[in-house]
C-alpha cells in the first residue's frame, strides 16, 4: 500500500512542474528572439537560424523572423528567407513581404532568395 502511494504521489509531482520552454541549439527560443536585435549581424544570422530549425512548433519564432526580413544586413535577411522556408505552409503570411524583397531589395543575392522562396511557398 505503501508503495502504491507513493507511486501515486510522484506521478501527481511530476505533473505539477512547469513546461519547459522551447529550445534550439540549448538555449530557450526567446533568447534566440532577441539575438535577432543584436548589433552583430553574425549573432543575428545564428539567431535565425535557430529560429527556423524550431520551425511553427514555437509561437514566438515566426513573428520575429517575420520582422528580421528588414534587418539592415543582406546576409541576415538571406538567412531570415532559409529560416522562414522551414515553416513551410505557415509562412504565407510572409509572402507581401516577400514580394517587397524580391522587386526592392538592394542586393541581388536577396532578391534571388526572396524569389525562390516565394516560388516554393506560393
Amino acid at each position: 500500500m505503501r508503495i502504491l502511494a507513493l507511486v501515486v504521489l510522484a506521478f501527481l509531482a511530476s505533473g505539477c512542474r512547469q513546461a519547459e520552454p522551447t529550445r534550439a541549439g540549448g538555449k530557450p527560443i526567446d533568447q534566440w528572439v532577441l539575438a535577432l536585435n543584436d548589433p552583430d549581424p553574425k549573432a543575428r544570422k545564428t539567431a535565425a537560424t535557430k529560429l527556423g530549425n524550431v520551425g511553427p512548433t514555437d509561437p514566438a519564432a515566426f513573428p520575429a523572423l517575420h520582422a528580421a526580413l528588414n534587418d539592415r544586413e543582406a546576409v541576415v535577411r538571406c538567412e531570415v528567407i532559409l529560416a522562414l522556408l522551414k515553416f513551410g505552409p505557415q509562412a504565407k503570411d510572409a509572402l507581401p513581404a516577400l514580394a517587397e524583397l524580391r522587386r526592392h531589395d538592394p542586393d541581388a543575392k536577396v532578391r534571388d532568395y526572396a524569389s525562390k522562396a516565394l516560388a516554393k511557398l506560393e
